[in-house]
């Protein structure tokens, strides 16, 4: 995953000197891990578990989401999904490596009847140490979960992924039309710790389509006052030759002349060496072990679902910066249910 480019050398006007260009920044790499365990797929009173892992060479922050599941009776009575998220986060000194206690995590988050889900009811507090003065920063923002009334913007989205299925099928016509949505609505995701690390605000859409099983992703994120625009896709498929194990492979490019906004929604998903191009933006595999395998109906559709994924896997960013990366790897733990469970 990482490239390593050769340095340019431009003649002066004297020949015997030369002015060398400087090598491309290195990759912004954040391993990410994630184990999710969800008896409530078949036991509704039970709570789902998902323990998450976001680590680079300046954090190693670790969340658990406990999650509630949501129920409808009688189509008048409906219990909200609450997730209840602790966790604590550690910096890594540069100069002697030692991981040194910065960061608690609080609150937590409910999913509506409608999907709406609020961010401000999550915070982080942040552990005096040093000359920098313990302090708190509140999540705000939110996002529609698995909502009964689906977004413009998700519609809109999940309108010209379908067309675009729908014109690559020789029989021109879609299979599957089923689709996951997920909105994301100025979720501001507070620093790991760092006074220089200033939080990341996203918005967008994403979806997942049942008919190629992938994550197609429409994001924007503002970090330290400069924007970046996400486009992309997160296919999941199975693990070449190995049982039990599946995978997602992401690319979120940046705008660039040779690529057209749309087109990247629909970069290159075959999980090759082309995937993990030096493209500007994120790019990822995450792997994912599965057991404990149950069935639930997904509209309507009886659907296999493990009970139990572990996942680990890489976040690297190409002409992004760390926090950003960092910031999309928390984003993704929120929304570990939508990403590992059914």
């Amino acid at each position: 995953m990482r490239i390593v480019l050769p340095i340019c050398l431009l003649m002066l006007s004297v020949p015997t000197a030369f002015a060398q260009v400087p090598a491309p920044a290195t990759p912004a790499s954040v391993a990410f891990t994630a184990s999710a365990t969800m008896p409530s797929l078949t036991d509704n009173t039970q709570k789902d578990t998902f323990k998450v892992g976001i680590v680079d060479t300046q954090v190693n922050t670790q969340l658990q989401l406990v999650c509630a599941a949501g129920s409808s009776r009688f189509l008048v009575f409906h219990t909200d999904k609450a997730c209840a998220i602790t966790g604590n986060g550690a910096i890594i000194n540069p100069n002697t490596h030692q991981q040194l206690p910065r960061t608690q995590y609080l609150g937590g988050y409910v999913v509506k009847a409608d999907g709406t889900t609020d961010g401000s009811t999550m915070s982080v507090n942040y552990l005096g140490l040093g000359k920098v003065a313990p302090s708190q920063a509140a999540f705000s923002g939110s996002m529609n979960l698995k909502p009964e009334l689906t977004s413009t913007g998700a519609q809109a989205l999940a309108s010209l992924v379908l067309q675009k299925l729908g014109a690559d099928n020789t029989s021109g016509k879609i299979i599957d039309q089923r689709v996951d949505t997920v909105d994301i609505n100025d979720l501001f995701i507070p620093s790991a710790g760092f006074p220089s690390d200033v939080g990341c605000k996203w918005r967008g859409n994403m979806i997942f389509a049942y008919q190629t099983n992938s994550w197609f992703m429409d994001l924007h994120a503002n970090c330290a006052g400069k924007d970046y625009a996400f486009k992309g896709n997160m296919p999941w498929t199975n693990t070449p030759n190995v049982d039990s194990q599946t995978q997602y492979d992401l690319t979120l490019a940046l705008p660039s002349a040779t690529t057209s906004s749309d087109d990247a929604l629909f970069a290159p998903s075959t999980g090759n060496g082309d995937l993990f191009a030096a493209v500007d933006g994120i790019t990822g595999q995450i792997i994912m072990k599965q057991s404990n395998m149950v069935t639930v109906q997904v509209d309507g559709v009886d659907t296999p679902t493990p009970s139990q994924v572990d996942a680990s896997g890489t976040l690297t960013g190409t002409n992004v910066p760390l926090d950003t990366v960092r910031s999309l790897g928390v984003l993704f733990g929120l929304l570990s249910e939508n990403l590992f469970g059914a």
